[in-house]
């Protein structure tokens, strides 16, 4: 159906308020539904069809009758941005997530041989620079200004529709002057940016002139995405002044939305509703929310009910193994190891003993098969048969063609699917806790990245509960013991 076509029928059968205001509400039922299916993706019960034409993602017989609309892009103007080459950092000064020792690097950072300016559309398809970027934290006392990005702005997609506690954007040439070469601008671009993006009051804007209360707190480095590769930023804090105007803060641009003060001492922060940057900034500068967190969210409970399949699933490093020891060991699960039944299948040792890259590589050409998911999955049914029980846990699924072989095997046997979320930075630190070599997030990244785990982070939208691991062992094992408690899963 068309918009006009929902909201009409909706309107004859007297589903809206009759306070209904607008003269076009067709249009922005069409919006509404736009903006759902761009920012849920697979979550979404609805999808298009066609241009202008919706329908339900649940009644939809064939994927791939899915229309995949070209989002609206805003008009983007020629500025030049501040970038410099991402080998610079090299091995010795990588690193992934977020640091607080920034003075060394930025003295050595800030220089004409080191740093250039390129128009903004160059940068954003080159990935051997790194734009900087400044991303500020606005604070008033414990209390940290929290937003939501809307959809329709300049930003990168992954802050589009987000919910962020910072602030900012590129350095850009005209930010340079006579009187800010030592950092190329870049305190003077946190104060353009403050002042576009809210409505400051006026002892905040003679504040930012003398840069009081602006200062640099730290940097984010995000090898772990296409879009982080190609940013490098300054975490800065602006403590904001005491007027009147900031018990209720006032935006400067449409874009942000949802604007409202977080105080993290006096209630818990759930990190799952932020972007992975002030994910990192709340780790970091705020540690007291981190009291609510590891975490789970339960979408379907039936599934997750022995008699079952569960399938763990989840980027590398992300800790599924330490979910699996927990589910055998408290929970009498029988595991079926998918890294050992491909490699039966490949005629190789496990990834863990013969190389992971390699490992990788023919499990990839395997995969890539007309028949290859229909033959994992059989071989993984295989073994959870020989194992048999009511409680049978496939570990490691990678691609969705292979979980949906599995599933139709399975039947009558309900398959339930538990995504394990962690942030690459704690994904990192967790696999270098439990490796008996050394290696470094080069090594780690480049295994992430591999194209056999390209598709794993799809499988969100198939997984009927998701683990959040946000740190330490003994919290993440708390949380799988508190999801199987919710879902009525006894020992």
């Amino acid at each position: 159906m068309s918009a006009r076509e929902i909201f009409n029928l909706g309107y004859e059968r007297r589903l809206f308020s009759d306070r209904l205001a607008g003269k076009t509400p067709h249009q922005t039922m069409k919006a509404k539904l736009s903006v759902h299916i761009r920012r849920h993706g697979d979550l979404s019960p609805f999808v298009r069809t066609r241009p202008g034409r919706f329908y339900l993602r649940r009644l939809l017989e064939d994927p791939l009758r899915a229309y995949q609309a070209r989002p609206a892009q805003p008009p983007r103007g020629a500025e030049r941005v501040l970038v410099f080459p991402a080998k610079w950092l090299g091995t010795a000064r990588r690193f992934q997530g977020i640091t607080s020792v920034w003075r060394g690097l930025s003295r050595t950072l800030f220089r004409s041989d080191v740093c250039h300016y390129v128009e903004r559309l160059q940068a954003e398809q080159d990935e051997a620079s790194k734009q900087i970027l400044t991303y500020i934290m606005v604070t008033r006392g414990s209390q940290v200004l929290s937003y939501r990005r809307g959809t329709f702005s300049r930003v990168e997609d992954f802050l589009k529709g987000a919910h962020c506690i910072g602030f900012g954007g590129h350095v850009t040439e005209s930010d340079l002057t006579l009187f800010n070469a030592a950092d190329l601008g870049l305190l003077d671009s946190a104060v353009r940016e403050l002042s576009e993006e809210l409505s400051l009051p006026s002892p905040d804007r003679e504040r930012l002139r003398r840069y009081e209360g602006l200062r640099i707190i730290g940097l984010i480095n995000d090898d772990s995405s296409a879009v982080g590769r190609r940013h490098f930023a300054f975490v800065l804090r602006y403590d904001v002044s005491e007027s009147p105007s900031w018990v209720r803060p006032q935006r400067g641009e449409k874009s942000i939305t949802q604007l409202r003060w977080l105080d993290p001492t006096a209630e818990d922060v759930s990190l799952n509703d932020f972007e992975y940057w002030s994910q990192l900034c709340f780790r970091q500068y705020l540690p007291i929310s981190v009291r609510a967190q590891p975490s789970f969210f339960l979408r379907r409970r039936a599934p997750l009910l022995p008699p079952h399949v569960l399938c763990v699933v989840g980027a590398v490093g992300s800790g599924k193994s330490e979910a699996t020891k927990v589910l055998t060991e408290h929970f009498g699960y029988r595991e079926v190891n998918s890294g050992r039944v491909l490699a039966g299948l490949l005629g190789l040792a496990p990834a863990d003993e013969s190389g992971r890259q390699s490992f990788q590589a023919a499990a990839w050409r395997f995969i890539r098969r007309k028949d290859g998911p229909r033959r994992l999955a059989a071989a993984l049914w295989k073994e959870a048969q020989r194992l048999g029980g009511p409680r049978l846990l496939v570990d490691g699924i990678r691609q969705r063609a292979t979980l949906q072989e599995l599933r139709a095997l399975a039947k009558p046997l309900r398959a339930g699917v538990v995504f394990v979320h962690t942030p690459p930075d704690v994904a990192f630190n967790f696999s270098k806790s439990r490796s008996l070599r050394t290696f470094t997030v080069y090594d780690f990244l480049r295994v992430r990245d591999s194209p056999v785990e390209q598709e794993v982070d799809r499988l969100l939208g198939l997984s009927d509960a998701v683990l959040y691991n946000w740190q330490g062992r003994h919290m993440y094992r708390e949380a799988v013991l508190q999801l199987m408690s919710a879902v009525g899963v006894t020992p």
